[in-house]
């Protein structure tokens, strides 16, 4: 059976869960502030559409299959493909200042960029052994204008979008095999009216 898009959604989300609490601590003391200025973001594993109600978040989707290549055959025979999908790992930030929240967003973006480029901490926690790589040339930021929330507080949110291979493999029971049979037998129902 393949991966899918939710494994490379997974891949991403425990990596950056994983790696980000280190990787805040060296960029803290590399710009010289406190986790006030560059707070931890809480990680969502969700299913589209989101309700935002912590904050700072970041949380990663799926956007599209980009191709599928033939990369081989497993040990068995089976065929192993490479395949690319296109990314969008979100930052969102709150803040009652617009200036603080603009520089939030833009410091977690670029700790969430430099995690996204780190190649050999991303295979390292790959525990599905599927080899993800992210595509450095397609890595992009997007940054959204400030928003209002109830006319006292300001939200920013910005996208890294980039492309990511994972290795699949299309696996099939031989033919004939007998995965399993689960059945109960129930006893027939006997009318109450013998003259039923």
């Amino acid at each position: 059976m393949m991966q899918g898009a939710h494994i490379a959604k997974s891949v991403v989300t425990d990596y950056l869960e994983s790696d980000l609490p280190v990787r805040l601590v060296s960029f803290r003391n590399h710009w010289n502030v406190d986790d006030e200025d560059l707070p931890d973001p809480l990680a969502y594993k969700t299913f589209e559409p989101l309700a935002i109600d912590v904050w700072p978040i970041i949380y990663t989707v799926v956007v599209s299959t980009n191709s599928f290549n033939r990369d081989g055959y497993d040990l068995l025979g089976n065929p192993e493909y490479r395949t690319e999908y296109t990314m969008r790992t979100y930052v969102w930030a709150k803040d009652q200042n617009p200036e603080e929240c603009t520089l939030k967003r833009d410091r977690l973006s670029t700790v969430i960029r430099s995690a996204l480029l780190d190649h050999p901490s991303l295979n390292a926690a790959d525990t599905l052994g599927c080899e993800p790589l992210i595509q450095e040339d397609t890595l992009r930021e997007e940054f959204s204008d400030l928003t209002l929330i109830k006319g006292e507080r300001v939200m920013a949110g910005a996208y890294c979008g980039y492309s990511m291979a994972i290795t699949e493999t299309i696996t099939r029971r031989d033919y004939g095999e007998l995965v399993g049979v689960d059945f109960e037998v129930l006893p027939l129902p006997t009318p109450a009216d013998p003259n039923f």
